[in-house]
C-alpha cells in the first residue's frame, strides 16, 4: 500500500511507479475495488516500449498505429518517413511518445471507472405520470 497525501493506493509498487503522478493522486481518492479494476483495465491497454521499437525498426510507420496516431502513420508513409529523417528522429523520440500514449490511456481508464461508479450509485430517475405532468 502506498499513501499519497492522506489517500491510500492499494496497488503493487511496481505498477504504481509507472503511473503519472496526477493519475496516482486521483486513484487514491477512489475505493480499493475500483483501484483494482483500474489496474486490470490499464494493464490491458498499456503500450510497451519494446514492441513500439520493433514496430519502428521492422515495420516503419506502424509505431504510430500502435500508439493510436493513425494520421501521423499516413503522413509518415506519404513522405517516406520524411526521407528517413523523420524515422531517425523517432528512434530517439519513441520513449516520450509511448509515455504520452500511456498517460492518455491512464486518463481514459480512470474516467471510465469514475463514470461507472457514478452510475452504479445513481438512483433511477422518476418519470412523472401524465396526471402530474398536466398539473405542473
Amino acid at each position: 500500500m502506498v499513501t499519497i497525501r492522506n489517500h491510500n493506493v492499494i496497488l503493487d509498487a511496481e505498477f504504481v511507479n509507472d503511473l503519472h503522478p496526477k493519475i496516482l493522486y486521483e486513484l487514491g481518492k477512489i475505493c480499493p475495488e475500483n483501484q483494482i479494476r483500474f489496474q486490470e483495465l490499464y494493464s490491458k491497454r498499456k503500450r510497451s516500449l519494446g514492441l513500439a521499437f520493433i514496430c519502428l525498426i521492422f515495420f516503419p510507420g506502424t509505431h504510430y498505429a500502435f500508439l493510436g496516431r493513425w494520421q501521423l502513420q499516413i503522413m509518415f508513409w506519404l513522405t517516406l518517413g520524411g526521407a528517413f529523417v523523420w524515422w531517425l528522429v523517432d528512434l530517439f523520440r519513441l520513449p516520450t511518445l509511448v509515455k504520452e500514449c500511456n498517460f492518455y490511456q491512464q486518463k481514459k481508464v480512470l474516467m471510465a471507472i469514475n463514470s461507472i461508479s457514478i452510475f452504479k450509485n445513481a438512483k433511477p430517475a422518476q418519470i412523472p405520470s401524465m396526471k402530474e405532468a398536466r398539473v405542473a
